[in-house]
C-alpha cells in the first residue's frame, strides 16, 4: 500500500501494484494491478496506466470551473475584457451560419461553440431566432483561466476571419493567442470561412509553465470575427489529456488525478 506522500514524492523509474481510491481526505488506497514505469523528469509527464481514481479526488480542487468545449452553454472560465461586445452573446448554440443559409458549416464540436458572428444561444434565448446575427461590428476579447502546460501539444477548432495578430494588443487582429506572462507565444487566425478546421500547436518546449488562451475580436470589417471550439492538450502520441486533471494539476502539484492519469515530476 502506497500513501499519498508516497505517491507525491515519486522521483525515480518505479513499478507498483494497485487501484487507488480515497479515504476520508488524504489516503489513497490501492487495489488492484498497475504497471506504470513512471522515470524522473524536470517536466510535467502525464502516462497511461489502468489506475482508478474516484471523482472525489478531483472535486477536491478548491472552485475550478472551465468550459474548455463550451458544452455548459456559457463561458465559465473565461473572462471578457471590459469593452468587450463580442460575446455579449456567446457561445452559440449549433450550426447557426447554416441557419442562416451561409453556405459554410461551422463544423463545430458538440452543440455549442464561439461564433463571433452569430447571435443564436438556443431556442429559450429571449429575442433570438436561429440564423441570428450580431455581425462584424463588435470587437472584445476572451481570456481563458490560468492553466499549466503539461502537455506535449494543444489543438482547438478555429474559422472565420484571418487577421493576424498585431502587436502590442491587437488592433485590428482577429486570432487565437496562447500567452504566458502576457506574452503571445503561439497564435493563430482563421481562413476567412466560417467552417472551423482544427489546428495543432507543438507546445513542448512551454511544458511546465502557467498560459492562457486569449481569443481576440479586434476588426470590425469585413470578417472581422473569430470561430473558436474544443482546446485540448495531448501527449506527444496524440492521447488527450483530461482538463480535470490539467486544473487538479495546478491545485495540487503532483497529486495523480483522474482515470489512467499520473503526474510525476523530478
Amino acid at each position: 500500500m502506497l500513501s499519498k506522500v508516497s505517491i507525491l514524492n515519486m522521483k525515480k523509474t518505479v513499478t507498483s501494484v494497485g487501484v487507488a481510491t480515497l479515504v476520508g481526505l488524504g489516503c489513497l488506497v490501492l487495489i488492484g494491478l498497475l504497471f506504470s514505469k513512471l522515470s524522473g523528469e524536470s517536466e510535467a509527464a502525464f502516462i497511461t496506466g489502468p489506475v482508478l481514481y474516484l471523482p472525489t479526488l478531483i472535486n477536491l480542487a478548491p472552485g475550478v470551473d472551465f468550459t474548455h468545449d463550451f458544452e455548459t452553454g456559457d463561458l465559465s472560465g473565461w473572462t471578457r475584457s471590459k469593452d468587450d461586445k463580442a460575446h455579449e452573446f456567446q457561445p452559440t448554440f449549433e450550426d447557426n451560419p447554416t441557419a442562416r443559409n451561409r453556405g459554410q458549416p461551422s463544423q463545430h464540436q458538440g452543440d455549442w461553440w464561439i461564433g463571433g458572428y452569430e447571435k443564436y444561444q438556443g431556442p429559450k434565448a429571449k429575442g433570438q431566432v436561429a440564423g441570428g446575427i450580431q455581425g462584424d461590428a463588435p470587437i472584445g476579447d476572451l481570456t481563458s483561466i490560468e492553466f499549466k502546460i503539461v502537455g506535449d501539444k494543444m489543438n482547438f477548432l478555429i474559422g472565420a476571419g484571418n487577421h493576424p495578430w498585431v502587436e502590442p494588443k491587437g488592433e485590428g487582429s482577429t486570432c487565437v493567442n496562447l500567452e504566458i506572462n502576457g506574452k503571445m507565444v503561439m497564435t493563430e487566425t482563421g481562413k476567412n470561412t466560417e467552417t472551423m478546421a482544427r489546428v495543432e500547436w507543438d507546445v513542448s518546449k512551454f511544458k511546465g509553465q502557467m498560459a492562457v488562451i486569449k481569443l481576440y475580436d479586434r476588426n470590425a470589417g469585413g470578417w472581422g470575427h473569430i470561430n473558436f471550439d474544443d482546446v485540448k492538450q495531448t501527449t506527444n502520441d496524440g492521447k488527450e489529456i483530461p482538463w480535470e486533471a490539467i486544473l487538479a494539476v495546478k491545485a495540487f502539484g503532483k497529486l495523480p488525478t483522474t482515470l489512467g492519469q499520473i503526474k510525476s515530476d523530478r
